[in-house]
């Protein structure tokens, strides 16, 4: 089953998406928040067909909510409007960006560059920490 997972912002939504194994993260893109996000989210979601949705939720160290929280609430509300009977599921994403940020510096990409990329690349790592989270359940039970 193919999971789709989103970084929320302000000005872009990060886009990834798994391989049909729910393996393998891959950033895909993202898209800009403004009158046409809703048809994005559709057109994104409609064209990859993930069986679940998974959206970062930004927390502080301490694992109380934040004002970048508000905006997952809001994206995950607006997904189970577009997408009714899609589970979705809010995933700790603390650190991703920050994370992301780092792995574009060390890989030597331009900050202008980098401000195009980073939201992808978090949208992976938290797609990708669901993933090995579902694998690792997997083996426990």
């Amino acid at each position: 089953m193919r999971i789709m997972a989103f970084d929320s912002g302000t000005k872009r939504i990060g886009v990834a998406s798994s391989d049909e194994t729910a393996l393998i993260a891959a950033g895909i893109g993202y898209i800009e928040v403004n009158e046409k996000t809703d048809d994005e989210l559709k057109k994104v979601v409609e064209e990859r067909k993930p069986g679940r949705l998974v959206v970062g939720r930004p927390l502080n160290m301490n694992g109380t909510d934040n004002p970048k929280t508000t905006f997952a609430n809001e994206l995950a509300e607006k997904l189970k409007i577009l997408f009714p009977g899609m589970e979705i599921v809010m995933w700790d994403e603390r650190l991703t960006s920050m994370q992301a940020n780092k792995m574009l510096i060390a890989g030597g990409m331009r900050r202008d560059k980098r401000k195009e990329t980073v939201d992808k690349v978090a949208a992976a790592l938290i797609l990708q920490n669901y993933l090995d989270f579902l694998k690792m359940r997997e083996r426990n039970v």
